[in-house]
């Protein structure tokens, strides 16, 4: 028995010894080497650059986006004023016509002696987005400028009394049309404005120009086209004109202030002119002697007039206020001009013309309604104002 205890106390001390020994010795090597730990070491590093070096990179090239993009955002911005080429303005765009016309309207550039060149057509359509009404331009920063539509069309250009911003005379605002009030030599040529709305509550109304102003300026239209035109100067009630144009026309209301105006080649179709009294397809009114109207077309056009609604007794006949509508103009200065043979000899022309009394409701196909021998037996002429009528054997045609 004893031998036996002897025995395991041996073996006990043995394995003893053994675990002492294995615990003295150094641990084992792991699988990675040390120069693999110094790789992976550099390996991390390399990424961590690399990294830092795409951070980097991706700032830069935000940086540059946003740069790029506000660089963009700055010539969108400077594209959408006119481009000017010496004496030549070019306008292609909606955006540039607006911003011509706020140059003007503020007072910023002064475009005389320029010309105005159109180079795409152009769509002023409110209702499109973006779009909004016109303002009608006055001509202080256009003297001796030539608007050159340069056979392109603006279209769908809309006005209304809210955005008539001349002043005329006593304060009161007047003159209606894509320019408001010309008190500038100017010419307007080779231009086409299609779909035109215009309401108005004031006097002189026109498609292109609502009234001519200052003596002696020389205005010009030549080769100007009107379609689809609606001049809605109201037709009022009986007893009551106030917010009704009168001096409404196709393409000029009014020329009754000394300038010389001269529009040839021009015409108007599919339209429809509503007003007081003196509405002209052509030309609203006009001083006598300041007026040349040839080669001249006007078609398929409505003049709606209403001033038989006027208290004025002169008004009161239809016969009398028959004469305030007339195919291509009327003179301010003496009523009742029967000039449709004379307007003929100067290449004018008309077709299928329907001049409405609203207040007597008759319709007047072309001239009806107009007598060569105007007065009757009476001697009464539709006189307005102390104006008078010269008979036909003293007008010289």
């Amino acid at each position: 028995m004893k031998n036996l205890f002897k025995v395991i106390s041996v073996v006990i001390i043995a394995c003893m010894a053994l675990a002492a020994f294995a615990a003295c010795q150094p641990s084992a090597p792991s699988t990675t080497t040390a120069a693999e730990t110094k790789g992976t070491e550099t390996k991390a590093a390399e990424t961590t650059a690399a990294a830092t070096e795409a951070e980097t990179t991706a700032a830069e090239t935000q940086t540059e986006a946003i740069e790029t993009e506000t660089t963009e955002e700055v010539t969108t911005e400077a594209e959408t004023e006119p481009e000017e080429t010496g004496d030549v303005i070019k306008i292609g765009t909606r955006e540039e016509l607006f911003a011509f016309a706020d140059n003007i309207l503020n007072g910023d550039e002064d475009y005389s002696d320029k010309t105005i060149k159109l180079t795409a057509d152009i769509n002023l359509d409110p209702t499109l987005e973006g779009g909004k009404n016109w303002i009608p331009l006055g001509t202080d920063q256009l003297y001796d400028a030539v608007i050159d539509g340069d056979g392109h069309v603006i279209n769908g250009m809309t006005i209304t009394p809210d955005d008539l911003e001349v002043a005329g005379n006593d304060g009161k605002v007047y003159g209606s049309g894509f320019i408001g009030i010309s008190n500038s030599s100017i010419t307007i040529k080779n231009i086409t404005f299609t779909n035109a709305l215009i309401n108005s509550d004031t006097k002189h109304c026109g498609c292109v120009i609502g009234s001519v102003e200052g003596a002696g300026n020389y205005v010009e239209l030549d080769h100007v086209t009107v379609s689809n035109l609606t001049l809605n100067g109201g037709v009022g009630v009986d007893g009551d004109i106030n917010g009704i144009s009168f001096r409404v026309g196709g393409l000029v209301g009014a020329n009754i202030a000394g300038a010389n105006l001269e529009i040839h080649d021009c015409s108007i179709e599919n339209s429809k002119l509503f007003g007081f009294h003196n509405l002209g397809g052509i030309l609203g009114n006009s001083n006598e002697g300041m007026y040349e109207v040839t080669n001249c077309s006007v078609k398929n056009v409505e003049l709606n007039y209403s001033a038989g609604y006027a208290t004025n007794e002169k008004y009161q006949v239809a016969a009398d206020i028959r004469y305030f509508a007339d195919i291509f103009y009327n003179v301010n200065n003496y009523w009742g001009e029967y000039h449709t043979d004379f307007d003929k000899e100067n290449g004018n022309k008309y077709e299928n013309i329907d001049s409405y009394d609203v207040k007597f409701d008759i319709h007047y196909k072309d001239e009806e309604g107009k007598s060569a021998d105007y007065p009757a037996e009476d001697g009464i002429y539709p006189t307005v104002g102390g104006s008078v009528i010269r008979p036909r054997d003293e007008r010289g045609y």
